[in-house]
């Protein structure tokens, strides 16, 4: 036996001794060393079954070792400073008992994930305090009442002063960190008690000796009815017992900044201090972060912002591959990019929230619909899933060079926030924070899975989403159909304000009635176009802008309840799917039922939260040419979906379309009852899942993660990115994470502000998407002069030829692969993509000028080419 296997040998027996000699879940880094360095890895595969941690099975001793990559060796000698927490047969979870990083290894290919860059104390370019951020596992902003701005990390205001504790589980492991610096010494008793308290929280609930005790350090003023604390009383091992004498009669912290506040003048008495537990979970394949808000006191202060796992993966500046943010469609940043002069990527998800005070409208931003992030790092990739908190989050990224050499991706979420409140008196005026009145209360929760090889890209992420969605969800794939779906909008009525004898009034302006709309279907079927998915907006309570639905009636002008019943019938006996839309989100001020100071959401500052459009031009909110719209409490939302449904049954109608469900996420500030986005959307589910028990089919706008799981269409789909200056090009991955289970059609042809039909043809075959236009039946000139003047290109005879010749190219593409998933996606070469089916198709598009060669075909200018072996 050579020396190499004698040490081996060696190493393995007396880690296994000293693991069973002392009890603990796995070796130190000291009794690994031997192991390490004669090249075992530090996941300990031959680990005995006694020495595993509770929970955890044997099963990876039958797992055959993977290809380890070139750095497996620097890897095993990091792994070695930290403890095995739990493992299965796909990932093992360790962690630093003096630094608490936590590092996840992927058994299937051997890469390792950790919560922060090993070598970051190595980089030059970052400062003391950037290096301390990079050993964090939690970025915190707050502020104190006057709103200003502070900054804490779990790092510097946690580890550093050994202020955590940890609690081991049987699939992974509890950390709990006090945020911030402790009173200490002397000063952590509050100088004066109240005399009833004092006697009540702390002398009733000790014996008497240790009453006798507690007593030499307290002064008691009868005058005064209080106890002052003897300082020349409180030092050395008489201060230790003190303080263990109130923690046994349960005088906490947050019991004594109860008496510092009450005796200080009014003056916050406590530092900033937060109690934040962290849950690192094994799940399966996937490792599960997350960390409870619930029981976080304000003591003055507010937790603003929560950056969970910032450097997670982080990749440095050697390394090739990119970073995913869910910007629209999704985007890409490329590692080391050097855009330095661009600002780093920082976009809530679900779009703005109408209760927050948004004068200007944010300038060229598509609404990230997904909550989704990852990082593909060499030949290993991750992607992120945020589960819980979704709804108050931000996803975050930033390459290398601005203030260290990492570039990182991670989510964060607004725990609290403020607004600026004016006020005016005698002349003066003065700004101070209105904050909100109940922070969210809860989890945050993102789950990581990952991905090797050749899955190791975006669209391995999306279909990873994908499978995610299914298995939660279940999600099933779309019937194949002899056509793919046409999407029509058609708008029934609008408000048009008219004038008699100089007086003016409101008049309602029919634009499509059901008869003109079952004329429209008549030519679309005659122009070969036979998979309709009719949305029918503006048919009920006075046009588009209608009233709140909590009642319905049919526009009479349109055809009433019997015109509506015979569209219905037509579109059941001709294949059309008729979605009659409804606004549930947006209500405007002449509804009836609907009482503003009641029923709508309220901002921070108290205002109700008025909903005006955007100036066109400057972008500002338009608060003159027209009333404004509110958005409805989401306390009130149930009430209304529930009376719209009792309704809305009577017409026999089994579609139903959603113009903001799928796409508004507006939280309520109102003092009494305060609801974070976070509720809203757990409300919306609820009613999301109400109304489609009570129809069959479901189309929403837009398409947030939330209503996936209950609709079959989404239009308003984002099919493009922002195109912000960091990232280097948008992706399809909404589109394949959703092709083959959802239909799905981006904004209308004819609204967009490309004219090009071309164009939108060939972003249909290269993202799958299906052609969806808005019509209507009446002359052009008909929404002159009313709020609805944006539909002016909407007269269906200027477009139904060009949209049928459109679709019936595009139909004869996509037909086939309607309920087929994407498997991949790429950039060829510039304005050059090729997207992959399920059954071996391959479409490649050339957004180009000029004609391009691939593989040896032309493909033209403004072109594509089919193909591929199907299987």
């Amino acid at each position: 036996m050579n020396s190499k296997w004698k040490t081996m040998m060696m190493a393995a027996i007396v880690c296994s001794m000293l693991a069973a000699a002392s009890g603990v879940d796995s070796v130190s880094a000291e009794q690994a060393a031997e192991a390490t360095a004669s090249g075992e890895t530090a996941a300990n595969e031959t680990t005995p079954a006694e020495s595993m941690p509770a929970g955890s099975t044997s099963a990876e001793t039958t797992v055959q070792p993977a290809v380890e990559s070139a750095n497996t060796v620097t890897q095993t000698a990091e792994l070695a400073n930290m403890e095995l927490a739990a493992q299965n047969e796909y990932l093992a979870l360790y962690y630093n008992r003096q630094t608490t990083e936590i590092a996840v290894k992927n058994k299937r290919d051997g890469s390792v994930w950790y919560s922060n860059p090993q070598d970051r104390e190595q980089d030059i370019q970052a400062s003391a305090f950037n290096k301390s951020m990079l050993s964090s596992q939690l970025l915190l902003s707050f502020s104190d009442n006057s709103g200003k701005p502070q900054q804490f990390n779990n790092f510097n205001q946690s580890v550093k002063y050994e202020q955590y504790e940890y609690e081991k589980l049987s699939d992974g492991i509890k950390i709990t960190y006090t945020v911030g610096e402790k009173v200490r010494g002397v000063e952590q008793i509050p100088p004066i008690i109240g005399e009833e308290r004092f006697q009540t929280l702390i002398l009733d609930k000790l014996q008497e000796k240790d009453q006798t005790e507690l007593l030499k350090r307290f002064k008691h003023n009868p005058d005064k009815k209080v106890y002052e604390r003897r300082d020349a009383a409180l030092n050395g091992l008489a201060l230790t017992k003190a303080l263990k004498l109130l923690a046994e009669a349960g005088y906490d912290e947050a019991e004594m900044n109860i008496d510092r506040e009450a005796y200080s003048d009014g003056q916050a008495a406590s530092q900033a201090l937060f109690v934040l537990p962290v849950t690192y979970r094994l799940d399966g394949e996937q490792f599960v972060v997350q960390v409870s808000t619930e029981n976080i006191e304000n003591n003055g202060f507010y937790l603003q912002q929560l950056s969970v796992l910032p450097y997670f993966g982080a990749a440095g500046a050697d390394q090739q591959g990119y970073m995913f943010v869910p910007d629209g469609s999704g985007a890409l940043i490329q590692l080391n990019n050097g855009k330095l002069d661009a600002s780093p990527y920082n976009e809530v998800l679900y779009g703005i929230d109408s209760t927050r005070i948004n004068q200007l409208k944010p300038l060229g931003g598509t609404p990230s619909r997904l909550p989704v992030f990852g990082m593909k790092r060499d030949d290993a990739a991750f992607v992120a899933i945020i589960e819980d908190g979704d709804g108050i989050a931000r996803v975050e990224a930033d390459v290398s060079g601005r203030t260290h050499s990492y570039n990182f991706v991670h989510s964060s979420y607004g725990i609290n926030s403020f607004e600026p409140l004016t006020l005016s008196g005698n002349w003066t005026s003065n700004t101070v924070p209105k904050f909100q009145v109940k922070p969210y209360q809860g989890n945050l929760t993102v789950r990581y899975g990952f991905l090797q090889g050749e899955e190791a890209n975006y669209s391995g992420m999306a279909s990873y989403y994908r499978t995610y969605l299914m298995d939660k969800y279940h999600l099933e794939r779309l019937e194949q159909k002899e056509q793919t779906p046409f999407f029509l909008e058609l708008i029934g009525g609008v408000p048009k304000k008219k004038f008699f004898l100089g007086v003016p009034y409101t008049s309602y302006q029919p634009l499509t009635t059901f008869n003109q709309a079952q004329e429209i279907m008549d030519e679309l079927k005659g122009s070969g176009v036979d998979h309709i998915k009719l949305r029918y907006t503006g048919w009920f309570n006075g046009g588009v802008a209608h009233s709140m639905p909590s009642s319905v009636s049919v526009d009479k002008k349109l055809g009433g309840q019997k015109g509506l019943a015979k569209l219905l019938a037509y579109s059941a006996s001709n294949g059309v799917e008729l979605y009659p839309d409804a606004s549930f989100m947006t209500v405007n001020k002449k509804s009836g039922g609907f009482k503003p100071k009641r029923d709508a959401s309220r901002t921070m500052t108290g205002t109700l939260a008025s909903i005006y459009p955007y100036d066109r031009a400057g972008y500002y909110k338009d608060t003159y040419s027209s009333d404004p719209a509110f958005a409805l409490s989401p306390a009130k939302l149930p009430g209304v979906v529930e009376d719209f449904t009792s309704r809305y049954s009577k017409l026999k109608a089994d579609a139903l379309s959603l113009r903001d469900l799928g796409s508004d996420l507006n939280s309520d500030f109102n003092t009494k009852q305060v609801v974070t986005r976070e509720e809203t959307k757990r409300t919306v589910e609820e009613q999301l899942a109400s109304l489609k028990e009570a129809s069959s089919k479901l189309m929403v706008s837009g398409g947030n993660a939330y209503s996936l799981p209950y609709v079959d269409s989404v239009v308003d789909a984002p099919l493009s990115d922002s195109g912000y200056n960091i990232s280097d090009g948008g992706v399809p991955f909404y589109e394949i994470a959703l092709h083959g289970l959802i239909d799905y059609a981006g904004s209308a042809i004819n609204m967009s502000d490309e004219q090009s039909m071309r164009y939108h043809v060939l972003k249909s075959l290269e993202t799958g998407s299906n052609l969806y236009f808005t019509w209507f039946y009446a002359k052009s000139s008909s929404v002159k002069e009313t709020n609805f003047d944006y539909f002016y290109s909407s007269q269906y005879k200027d477009w139904i030829g060009e949209a049928a010749a459109a679709y019936n190219e595009v139909n004869n593409v996509l037909r086939q692969a309607r309920n087929q998933f994407i498997t991949d996606h790429e950039l060829l070469e510039k304005g050059v993509y090729q997207t992959t089916y399920e059954d071996g198709t391959t479409v490649v598009v050339n957004y180009n000028d000029y004609a391009i060669n691939v593989n040896g075909d032309a493909v033209e200018s403004m072109g594509y080419r089919i193909g591929g072996v199907r299987n």
